[in-house]
């Protein structure tokens, strides 16, 4: 799991205008921690969020996110921790002092305001800028998500996708330090998503703007971000790229919520050509392991569906494979996954490319399967 940096209690107060004018900003969360009467919502936080980054907080329903967000955000104060820009505390400042900008689930636009004036309203409320500078800013946020032939109309007019681009133009036109995104996908069409998963991502790019996305969706996570904190129960499992998450995850409820993954009670039976033979049902294979394995160990093996593969009976190599029987064939289209029943009470899912004319596997069919790579498997304890 991720290090993180321990910050020292006498940290200075700030102000906004302290943060510095830079477009890029670092954001830290020391032992954050947070009650709602007797229930902990969130338990020693700690992240330390590189200027520039895209970091999304993952995890599912009630596990702390969205809490954690508006801890960031100014809306709630922390129980206790320290939130820091720019290695500075924000503690009291409001989300306007902090140099937020925050884009909601719904999108929260003025439904009587036109998109214009909707880009314009932060702005108007900072009342720093002339008239002129904000029909300028206003024109290159409008230009940025390629709105300006529709300044004129009124939300109610737009489209889900077209709506979404004005209040990340609204949030982007203050110059925010960071960047908060709740749930942005979340109302839009599975088509439409992907194309705004990447034009955000592009815009925040451009624009070098450290951002930080609540999600429970996996697939948004893994596409858009940096880096990847998974939270449950208000604790944060593994704070990571999302190759390691996905690769290396830290504990059983990292590989299974990040990816399918399969979880194999097995026993140790001993070494063998430099790794571990295992007893699993359905047969045995053959592992590498980073820490040491004791014989009769009793452990749990992670196996996702692609590092699983078909043996025909002539490559088959006992006895390090497993036999099962095929349940289920489901054609998801350049991949055939199948559902293989190696026990009564034990089924696991493997993955293949679906080539051309390759003759796809039957229900009932009987599977040898073997591990792609003794490597290819992650070690918990039972």
């Amino acid at each position: 799991m991720q290090s993180v940096q321990t910050v020292q209690a006498t940290v200075p107060k700030t102000t906004r205008s302290d943060l510095g004018s830079d477009s890029s900003h670092s954001l830290s969360l020391s032992q954050v921690m947070h009650q709602f009467g007797s229930f902990v919502a969130l338990k020693d936080i700690n992240l330390d969020i590189r200027p520039g980054e895209f970091v999304s907080l993952l995890g599912p329903s009630g596990c702390g996110k969205t809490t954690l967000l508006r801890i960031i955000s100014g809306f709630l104060t922390p129980t206790a921790g320290s939130v820091l820009i720019d290695g500075m505390s924000v503690k009291g400042l409001s989300p306007s002092q902090r140099g937020t900008g925050i884009v909601f689930q719904n999108y929260a636009l003025f439904p009587h305001m036109s998109v214009w004036d909707n880009v314009a309203y932060g702005l108007r409320a900072a009342g720093n800028r002339s008239r002129s500078q904000i029909a300028n800013r206003v024109g290159e946020m409008l230009n940025m998500v390629q709105l300006n032939p529709l300044a004129k109309r009124v939300p109610s007019e737009l489209s889900g996708g077209q709506q979404q681009r004005v209040a990340l133009a609204r949030a982007l036109a203050v110059e925010p330090r960071i960047m908060l995104l709740d749930e942005p996908f979340s109302a839009l069409d599975k088509s439409l998503r992907l194309d705004m998963q990447i034009e955000i991502r592009r815009i925040l790019s451009e624009q070098d703007i450290t951002a930080i996305m609540v999600t429970h969706d996996q697939e948004e996570a893994m596409s858009m971000s940096d880096r990847i904190a998974v939270l449950s129960s208000g604790t944060i499992h593994q704070f990571d790229t999302p190759t390691n998450l996905y690769d290396q995850p830290a504990t059983n409820f990292v590989s299974s919520f990040v990816g399918t993954c399969n979880h194999l009670p097995a026993e140790v039976l001993g070494r063998a050509e430099g790794g571990y033979q295992l007893s699993v049902p359905g047969g045995e294979l053959m592992i590498t392991s980073d820490r040491p394995l004791s014989r009769r160990e009793k452990i749990t093996l992670a196996v996702r569906p692609e590092n699983l593969q078909v043996q025909s009976q002539r490559d088959r190599t006992p006895p390090v494979t497993v036999t099962g029987t095929v349940t289920m064939c489901l054609p998801l289209g350049s991949l055939l996954t199948y559902d293989v029943r190696l026990t009564d009470d034990c089924h696991v899912k493997i993955t293949q490319t679906r080539a051309m004319g390759t003759q796809a596997l039957k229900s009932g069919d009987l599977v040898h399967l073997a591990l792609v790579d003794p490597q290819a498997c992650v070690v918990f304890p039972a």
